[in-house]
């Protein structure tokens, strides 16, 4: 089992529409931006990034002084003699950042911030209507806010949940 495989069995988050004819099945995905829709192919995705990555360049990334570098190279920790003979790949890497990515995510509890921008200037005292309008629309605030004021949005904790519920429950 190579990574070309372990790629094709990543989840997928949905399915493309049967009438949406601008994107390959399998191979295009989009992002779906506020101001737009970005298209990407994964076609020679692995080829393209199988360039060697020296320990020399991953020392340099993971002694840097930004945290958000040093994170991302902890390979760079490694003496000359602890080294593998083989560097890792780009795709490998990134592949393994990927991973570490999800199971950083997956232990962590999700707040969404919507950033609106009221102006293309960024002027703090300009406010463009129809600007913001698209916006709060694309991002579906207007719907989130009803949801949440019918209270279909509320998260509790799993023992939380028990602690309110538990004792109501018949046992039988």
């Amino acid at each position: 089992m190579g990574v070309k495989s372990d790629i094709i069995n990543f989840p997928v988050s949905s399915c493309l529409s049967p009438t949406d004819k601008s994107l390959e099945f399998d191979r295009d995905f989009r992002i779906r931006h506020y101001a737009g829709d970005v298209v990407y192919s994964v076609v020679g995705f692995i080829d393209k990034n199988k360039d060697t990555l020296f320990q020399d360049f991953k020392r340099l990334l993971y002694n840097s002084s930004n945290p958000v570098l040093k994170c991302m190279w902890p390979e760079g920790k490694l003496r000359i003699n602890e080294v593998t003979k083989r560097p890792l790949t780009a795709a490998t890497l990134f592949k393994n950042s990927m991973i570490m990515l999800v199971e950083n995510l997956a232990c962590k509890e999700p707040y969404y911030v919507r950033c609106i921008k009221p102006n293309e200037v960024k002027s703090p005292l300009l406010f463009e209507q129809e600007r913001c309008r698209h916006q709060v629309e694309y991002l579906g605030l207007l719907e989130n806010v009803r949801v949440r004021r019918a209270g279909f949005a509320y998260r509790q904790t799993y023992p939380r949940f028990l602690q309110r519920y538990l004792p109501h429950i018949n046992h039988s």
